[in-house]
């Protein structure tokens, strides 16, 4: 059995679908939507005696993942797609809504070994990704603060970023350019003569790996697998010869609406 938990409609939709596919049960926000930053309200006795499902970590999900950990319960979590995902409004590419779907952590943090069946799924995305080569030669650091809602749930008592760009200074001579999550330049241009990046655990990596400029984040980032965690070694970045197995990895945790609501997304995060 699966316990889903309505926020809002947006987000609401893929998580009604997983919890369909599994057979589970549906627990409806019982008034308004509330603020980000709110609690919704459910009818829930917090008994966690099943695993849950919720979409991101607003509007109360936060507080039931951190009750299910406590207990040792299983969570399901949804996000916006690592790769191709167009928040949510279908594709540009695909033409459907894409979303990233996790068992346990807001992120996947390894490379999975992928079944047949995983390889012919993602095989739709691949002819998409261009891996480039490593650049070795960038002016900048790359800083990418963490949004709000992620400072929030992971590091308001160890201050990761002050510490982290103290660190930085202390060890690399290189200017450091910050690029928020509000900017709305181009981030290919911000790449372009980047030497590396530095994130908490922002997609923004990503783009930043498979365009050929090494990344350092922390250990809840999904770039860990191909990213230095050691900001003391920011003189000496990875240049990771497993992006490729990453990627896949990536794309096997990212599902369509027809593969959520045809049970193939709950298949593929309930085994692992």
């Amino acid at each position: 059995m699966l316990d889903g938990f309505e926020t809002r409609e947006n987000t609401d939709i893929p998580v009604r679908a997983l919890v369909n596919s599994a057979k589970g049960h549906l627990y409806k926000r019982t008034g308004e939507t509330v603020g980000q930053y709110e609690t919704t309200k459910w009818d829930y006795d917090r008994s966690f005696k099943n695993p849950i499902a919720v979409f991101g970590m607003l509007r109360g999900t936060s507080q039931l993942i951190q009750e299910a950990e406590k207990r040792g319960q299983d969570f399901y979590y949804f996000d916006h797609a690592y790769l191709f995902g167009n928040k949510h409004n279908p594709s540009k590419i695909f033409n459907e809504k894409i979303y990233r779907l996790t068992k346990n952590y807001f992120h996947t943090r390894d490379i999975k070994k992928l079944s047949d069946d995983d390889y012919k799924r993602i095989e739709k995305y691949k002819e998409h990704v261009q891996l480039e080569p490593w650049k070795k030669d960038g002016k900048y650091i790359l800083f990418i603060p963490p949004s709000e809602h992620v400072r929030k749930y992971y590091y308001y008592k160890n201050e990761w970023e002050v510490q982290t760009l103290n660190t930085i200074n202390r060890y690399s001579k290189k200017p450091i350019v910050i690029r928020t999550k509000e900017d709305t330049s181009p981030l290919e241009k911000d790449l372009e003569n980047a030497y590396c990046t530095v994130s908490y655990q922002s997609t923004v990596a990503i783009k930043s790996i498979i365009s050929g400029v090494p990344s350092f984040c922390a250990n809840e980032s999904m770039c860990v697998p191909v990213s230095s965690t050691d900001m003391t070694q920011i003189e000496n970045p990875l240049y990771s010869t497993k992006r490729e197995y990453w990627v896949d990895s990536l794309l096997a945790n990212q599902f369509t609406m027809s593969e959520i609501e045809n049970g193939t997304a709950w298949k593929f995060v309930s085994n692992t």
